[in-house]
């Protein structure tokens, strides 16, 4: 069975090869995002919290830290919104995080944090995509630590796998692990690939992202763990 994976390249590998791991897929990957890192001035002596939305932001921060920077984060507390996030974080800084929520959403991670944090500052290393729940109801200062783009191929990427459907009985899998990555493939697709989508499996990380998959008038699959390995679990139940 073929899965269409729309993660920005590098996560895409990984996920790719997960799937390999997990059965006789065939990953098709497929970017609609391209990760652009930032350099930014960073002070994180001001923070008691630091609190990130994704691996990526772990990798921006630890980007912009000097040496004195990645000493000081030993002090610091940590939140996560989910493991594949908290899993970053242990890999790249050498510690464990100090929250992660039982659903990896925003609203759930908040949930966590409010009885914690208190009045305390709280740095957000985060993408002007993000949402903004987090921000919006703690003493967050975000900062931009990468952001991310549409591939200027991707219409011309798109439009081949189109062809390729078109040619094929086999249903495909499409995965999506955020709703940017849901928002520029649909926003790509003619009306010929909607028709043809529609004899297809669609898989999104969570509910947020479903949502966006939703708006344009079709249903994902959701996996119980908001994860890429729980997504694999649920294609495994497609065959």
């Amino acid at each position: 069975m073929k899965v269409v994976i729309t993660r920005p390249l590098e996560e895409g590998r990984r996920f790719a090869q997960l799937l390999r791991e997990a059965g006789p897929f065939e990953p098709v990957l497929l970017p609609t995002l391209e990760i652009v890192f930032r350099d930014v001035d960073i002070d994180i002596g001001k923070y008691r919290w630091i609190v990130f939305t994704s691996p990526r932001g772990v990798r921006g921060l630890y980007r912009n830290l000097d040496k004195e920077g990645l000493k000081e984060i030993k002090d610091k507390r940590i939140g996560a919104i989910g493991r594949e996030t908290a899993r970053e974080f242990k890999r790249v800084f050498n510690r464990e995080v100090d929250v992660v929520p039982d659903r990896y959403t925003a609203e759930d991670l908040l949930k966590v944090l409010k009885g914690l944090v208190g009045e305390e500052r709280v740095l957000i290393p985060t993408t002007p995509a993000t949402r903004d729940v987090l921000s919006r109801h703690l003493k967050g200062d975000i900062v931009y630590v990468y952001h991310s783009k549409e591939p200027e191929d991707l219409r011309y990427k798109i439009e081949r796998l189109k062809n390729d459907l078109l040619r094929e009985d086999e249903k495909v899998v499409f995965t999506f692990t955020s709703g940017l990555t849901a928002k520029n493939f649909f926003k790509n697709l003619d009306h010929e690939f909607l028709k043809v989508l529609r004899d297809h499996y669609i898989v999104s990380i969570g509910p947020v992202t479903n949502k966006v998959v939703e708006s344009y008038g079709f249903k994902g699959y959701i996996p119980r763990e908001y994860t890429v390995k729980g997504m694999i679990e649920v294609i495994k139940s497609l065959r």
